[in-house]
Parts: C-alpha cells; sequence; structure tokens
C-alpha cells in the first residue's frame, strides 16, 4: 500500500511539487538512513535549519549544518541522515519538476559528487531562504484558488535567490549594458533582433558588444537567445499538449525543421523524443 507521509522512505513522490520539514531527533521514528542508491524522478532542494546533517558516505562523505542548501538533481544518489555526533537534524525540503527555463537556475558551483552544495549563509540570506521554504510549503498545503501558482511562483524566486548566492555571482555583477540587452531578448523572446539593432539600445558598437556580451556571458549572443527559446520550448512541452509545430512558432522559429534541428543539438533529442519521455516518468 503506498504511504501518505512524505517523510517515511516508502512514500512514491509521483507529484511535481511537494514540500515539508523533516524534523529529525536521535532515536525518533524518522531518525533512520535515506538510501535511494538511483535518485527521483526530479529535484529535492534542501536547507538544514537544525542540527547537522550526513551526505554519503565513505570518501565521498560530508557533513552539513545550520544554512547549507542541498540541491539534488534527477537520479543523483541519495544517502543522508543525522550526524552520528548530533542529537539532531532539521531541515526544509522541496520536490519539484522544474519548468523548462530553470536550467539554468539548477546549474550551481559547487558540486560535490552529484550534489550540488551552498554553504555558509549570511544571517539575512538564511532568514530569506528559510522563509521562502514556508511559503513554498504553505502554498502546496492551501486549496485557495490559485495556490498551486503561487507555490510554483515562490519556488522560483527561491531557485533565484540560490542562485544569486553562488560564489561566482557574489563576487562579480553582470555588465548593466548586458543585464539590458538579456531583458530585451527576453521580454520578446520571438522577435529577431540583429547584433546592430542590439548595440543601438546600448549605445556599442555591433562588434564591442558581440565581444564583451561573450566575455560576460560566457557565449554569444546566438547560441544564448537560442538557449533560451529552447527552454521556454521545453515548458511548453512539459506542461500543455500544444502541437510541436505550433510550439515551434511561440518559441520564435517560424520553420518546425530548423527549430527541431536546433531544439536536437541543444536538448540531445528532438521535441518530439523529448515530450514522449516525460510521459515515460
Amino acid at each position: 500500500m503506498q504511504l501518505d507521509n512524505p517523510l517515511l522512505p516508502d512514500y512514491d513522490f509521483d507529484a511535481h511539487l511537494v514540500a515539508g520539514l523533516t524534523p529529525i531527533e536521535e532515536n525518533s521514528d524518522l531518525d533512520f538512513i535515506i538510501d535511494r542508491p538511483n535518485g527521483m524522478k526530479g529535484y529535492i532542494i534542501n536547507i538544514t535549519i537544525q542540527g547537522r546533517g550526513t551526505i554519503f558516505r565513505g570518501d565521498k562523505r560530508f557533513d552539513v549544518g545550520k544554512g547549507d542548501l542541498l540541491l539534488f538533481p534527477p537520479h543523483a544518489e541519495h544517502f543522508y541522515h543525522r550526524h552520528n555526533d548530533d542529537n539532531s537534524w532539521h531541515h526544509r525540503w522541496i520536490y519539484f519538476r522544474p519548468r523548462g527555463f530553470w536550467s539554468e537556475l539548477m546549474n550551481w558551483q559547487d558540486d560535490q559528487n552529484g550534489v550540488y552544495v551552498t554553504r555558509h549563509q549570511a544571517a539575512d540570506h538564511y532568514e530569506m531562504l528559510e522563509n521562502l521554504f514556508c511559503d513554498v510549503a504553505s502554498a502546496t498545503k492551501s486549496e485557495a484558488p490559485y495556490s498551486r501558482d503561487l507555490a510554483t511562483n515562490l519556488l522560483e524566486q527561491l531557485l533565484i535567490r540560490c542562485k544569486t548566492l553562488q560564489p561566482e555571482n557574489m563576487t562579480r555583477a553582470l555588465d548593466p549594458r548586458i543585464l539590458q540587452i538579456i531583458n530585451l531578448m527576453t521580454d520578446d523572446i520571438c522577435r529577431e533582433f540583429t547584433i546592430e539593432e542590439l548595440a543601438q539600445h546600448v549605445y556599442l558598437s555591433a562588434s564591442r558588444l558581440a565581444h564583451l556580451f561573450r566575455e560576460e556571458m560566457g557565449t554569444t549572443i546566438i547560441q544564448w537567445r537560442n538557449d533560451q527559446r529552447i527552454n521556454y520550448a521545453k515548458q511548453l512541452l512539459t506542461t500543455s499538449q500544444i502541437s510541436v509545430n505550433r510550439i515551434a512558432r511561440m518559441s520564435g522559429y517560424s520553420d518546425p525543421l530548423y527549430f527541431s534541428r536546433v531544439f536536437k543539438k541543444i536538448a540531445g533529442v528532438s521535441p518530439k523524443i523529448f515530450r514522449d519521455r516525460l510521459s515515460e516518468l
């Protein structure tokens, strides 16, 4: 029989968004090892709010304490428990299936054996993050109209906050001219901006903008735009039954065959196979 308590090991996380608090105390009913060698279908993001936990074992082992964030990608190994030398480990968590355009938000700087880790939060950052975890959990349990949409929106805010707290982003601010270009293209993802047109918006030459964009973003303007369009297409393939041809047009590609080639180059599979695989999960 399927268990209804997500804190117990046999719970089937066959959902797109579940959140809660796991208050582990020594010798309590929750004081056991979570061991999922093949991980889960979705992501789990986790923040420690009291005590210490231990992740993995042997040479891969590391510990987490108050304020430390963990992000387990799909199918990453899960092995964690209360630290043996601490009498408690309380952690808030959110299990989720991401929207297609969230992919960059879930690429953190520190990866330890397939699990992303962010440590040493300042007090104000920790309070902000814990409040967002709580707000997501409250929204998932609410029966009010649009509560699921609110929970998803709050989760996106949380992921954005976590991304901004990555060490690489804490030490280097994005050039405001590049930020303006990114916002311009994001607001009208279907529009075919030329580099000359974009350059005029920030009072740069086309060659200077192209150089600065690659320096700041690590990719070209065209490559970045294609990545954003394909992430948007992934979201539509994941959350709707809209035809592939229409999704191509909605993502800024007038030619469905060209869209499929770009999609396969970035995602590794065709749009149809991408959608078919989702239906098998």
